[in-house]
């Protein structure tokens, strides 16, 4: 097979986009900010108040050219970097691919950042987590109905899943969680969708001991079909969504989720009225504070 080169351009305006195949791009949160992430999930009908990232810098980025997993833009939140590693950096030595960007050529693609856990997930799963990547956002909806599309994959899928290694992940709207199995009360995860779990919702990029053998542009060894979170909310109040992902028992081997461009919207409840207050889709008035993730609204 022949050998991946992963260049790295300096594109207009300072920004580091990572290449691997022909296409695809991918921004880490070294270049931009949390309040770009927000911008690029929320869709109509979707007023975004205040936002938060928790985790290293190189966990979370917005991409593009994933047309292979049903996701073809949006926002990446991993447990392992988003982009590849600078063999200059003194700063990379932690990690050394891009968990998203294809084509897969590892089976092990790790990134042991050292970082915390979740508190949330280790409660959710009973599991001690690590290098979790965290991302909250206060919004109002303008109808009663949420939805978030996404997309969750993993290094687990070849062979760790079935040792009981499943690293952990969430979507929760005001503290319920709601990234489920269709149809179940079981949460998505290599143990609850793969080959023999669900098949219908997994997509395998692999064979046994090689991972060119895979038909998906994507370093992921396995992901899900596009899902959708769905919640039910009180129209024109904040709402809050806590998307979190980790590696679970050890630091190795990433998972990561593929949150889809404008893919948080706000809609009618089946029979419901207008719903209240939520705003017209546009922007509150706000500002970021400077040496913080997280953005908060201007005073009025």
């Amino acid at each position: 097979m022949a050998t991946t080169v992963v260049t790295v351009l300096i594109a207009a305006g300072g920004a580091t986009v990572a290449h691997a195949s022909p296409g695809q791009t991918v921004v880490s949160l070294r270049q931009i900010d949390a309040e770009a992430l927000a911008d690029n999930i929320a869709g109509r009908n979707i007023d975004v108040r205040e936002v938060e990232f928790t985790g290293n810098d190189v966990q979370a980025g917005r991409f593009g050219g994933l047309e292979a997993t049903g996701i073809a833009r949006g926002v990446a939140l991993t447990s392992g970097s988003v982009i590849p590693s600078d063999p200059q950096s003194p700063e990379d030595v932690d990690f050394t691919r891009s968990s998203i960007l294809g084509p897969n050529v590892s089976l092990t693609t790790t990134g042991d950042l050292g970082g915390e856990g979740s508190a949330e997930l280790d409660e959710l799963f009973g599991s001690t987590t690590y290098d979790a990547a965290v991302l909250t956002m206060k919004v109002v909806p303008r109808h009663a109905k949420l939805k978030l599309r996404y997309v969750f994959g993993s290094e687990e899928y070849a062979g760790w899943a079935e040792r009981d290694y499943t690293d952990s992940f969430a979507i929760m709207v005001n503290g319920e969680p709601c990234s489920h199995v269709p149809g179940t009360t079981d949460l998505v995860s290599t143990s609850t969708i793969n080959e023999t779990t669900h098949s219908e919702e997994y997509v395998q990029n692999f064979a046994p001991n090689d991972p060119g053998a895979g038909e998906h542009d994507t370093e992921l060894n396995g992901f899900t079909q596009e899902l959708t979170c769905e919640a039910t909310v009180r129209a024109g109040r904040v709402a809050t969504i806590t998307i979190a992902i980790a590696d679970t028992r050890d630091g190795q081997l990433d998972s990561t989720v593929l949150l889809a461009r404008d893919g948080l919207t706000s809609e009618r409840a089946k029979g419901g009225g207008h719903g209240g207050g939520g705003g017209h889709g546009g922007k509150p008035t706000g500002h970021w504070g400077h040496g913080h993730w997280g953005w908060h609204p201007r005073a009025v």
